[in-house]
């Protein structure tokens, strides 16, 4: 402050001062609540906007070409999305064994172990909401690399909200069990899981602290993450609590291409499930069920 200023401000009476400063403040405070209404009118505009947009469905998530063809305009070679995925026929198999005979006078419940880019998972989502259209699938995967397409869940979510079925649907990112190695040690576009593991990074044990909150809470449990015998036991050991008596377990990969799996489905009833059936690529397991109901929706769907 200037010696001038200091000598007017002592001599200046303090009644005159105080009364600047409450009129500086006063007008202050006026251009903060303008600024603030402003603020606060732009931000309700937009909520208003975005709600106004309808959600309509784009497309059907068990339409196979429709699927393909948007993550394909996302960038994702129609190869790796036919190898990774489970075919369309093997979906039709699941629909017709695993999911029509579900009681669909309730919300059906569905757990999908290993989403890749969303392909199973929609068809899940979308079959099960047609049986009722509260039905949820849980899904469980650690969004690391895969066949050389980075953070997959993106497409994932993309894909879900295409179809319409983001409240039908519900993203663990987390491994199923321990940490382990993506891409099934294989190494794809450069990516070498051997070398990326130490910068992986997941929750772990999903599948236990579902456990946790949920037992007994899934019709149905679909499995297409790792393929090592071993960690697909565990998985199984772990899931067998989550599963409503009668429920349907769905092994992805029975073939002889995966011969360890192929070995592991064979000897499901040590586990107390009761194989159904295989279409050479899934295979389809039933969680012994005592109400007669079941039994009779089971028997007529096979018939």
């Amino acid at each position: 402050m200037s010696a001038f200023r200091r000598f007017l401000r002592a001599i200046t009476p303090h009644g005159l001062v105080e009364l600047r400063h409450a009129r500086l403040a006063k007008i202050a405070a006026t251009q903060h609540r303008a600024e603030r209404a402003a603020f606060h009118a732009e931000r309700r505009g937009r909520i208003a906007a975005s709600r106004a947009v309808q959600n309509a469905d784009a497309i059907q998530g068990d339409d196979r070409e429709q699927v393909l063809a948007f993550l394909g305009a996302r960038g994702l070679a129609e190869a790796h999305l036919v190898e990774g995925s489970v075919p369309e026929r093997s979906l039709e198999y699941i629909r017709r064994l695993a999911i029509l005979p579900l009681d669909s006078s309730r919300c059906l419940t569905a757990l999908h172990i290993g989403n890749f880019v969303g392909v199973s998972l929609a068809f899940v989502a979308a079959a099960l909401r047609q049986r009722h259209p509260d039905s949820l699938v849980v899904s469980v995967d650690p969004n690391l690399a895969h066949r050389g397409i980075n953070n997959p869940q993106a497409h994932v979510a993309a894909l879900l909200t295409a179809c319409g079925l983001q409240a039908n649907a519900m993203i663990i990112a987390g491994y199923s069990g321990r940490k382990s190695i993506s891409n099934d040690g294989v190494v794809y576009a450069g990516y070498d899981p051997q070398q990326e593991f130490p910068k992986e990074c997941a929750c772990e044990e999903s599948l236990r602290n579902l456990g946790k909150l949920c037992p007994r809470a899934f019709d149905l449990v679909l499995m297409d993450g790792n393929h090592e015998a071993a960690y697909l036991v565990t998985e199984i050991q772990a899931v067998l609590p989550l599963m409503k008596p009668g429920g349907f377990l769905v092994l992805d990969d029975v073939t002889a291409a995966w011969e360890e799996i192929r070995e592991v489905f064979s000897r499901l009833a040590s586990f107390g499930l009761v194989p159904s059936g295989t279409d050479g690529r899934v295979g389809i397991a039933r969680l012994s069920s005592k109400d007669p109901r079941s039994e009779a929706r089971l028997n007529a769907t096979r018939g």
